[in-house]
């Protein structure tokens, strides 16, 4: 009888191990922090990119620091803006159901993208919060009142002293 009660007891314990397998497995296949922009899933690369399966995405008139680079806040002490800012960029796809509308395709081969969520421009949000500049890269300044906003309130990068993103990527050749 004991045998009959210890091999029902062995087969629910590999039932339970094989569908905790399973749920580690579509955790680790699957992450919770997956973001999903016009169906497709994509990962951020830095402040102002981002990437899907097939391509990557460039945001629209902002240049954001570098994934490496420091900035000084007002005791001119360094501080990871590049990280935060791509944290920041991370945290806002996160958070909305955003749609993206193609301009065209940089020297790099990234699509430029503007993306909006209930009417909320993203561009204009990294940059109002101090995680990009308005970028100097396109046809005009899109983002130049953010930009100013930000400042005047020392937000993000504009608490203390930067370079800009450009240049330091100059500085700083892969």
């Amino acid at each position: 009888m004991a045998r009959k009660y210890f091999g029902k007891f062995k087969t629910t314990l590999l039932f339970l191990a094989v569908i905790g397998g399973a749920w580690v497995l579509m955790r680790w296949v699957n992450p919770a922090e997956i973001i999903v922009i016009n169906g497709k899933q994509v990962s951020v690369i830095d402040g102002d990119s981002f990437r899907d399966a097939d391509m990557e995405y460039r945001i629209y008139g902002i240049d954001a620091p570098e994934y490496r680079q420091s900035c000084k806040n007002a005791a001119g002490q360094d501080w990871p803006c590049g990280k935060q800012a791509r944290a920041a960029l991370e945290e806002s796809l996160g958070a909305g159901e955003y749609s993206c509308d193609v301009h065209a395709r940089d020297q790099y081969g990234r699509t430029i993208v503007t993306c909006v969520s209930d009417d909320k421009d993203l561009g204009a949000h990294m940059v109002a919060e101090g995680h990009a500049i308005s970028s100097d890269n396109f046809d005009q300044v899109i983002y130049g009142a953010e930009e100013a906003q930000a400042e005047n309130a020392k937000r993000g990068i504009w608490q203390g002293t930067f370079e800009k993103p450009s240049s330091w990527r100059a500085s700083h050749p892969r």
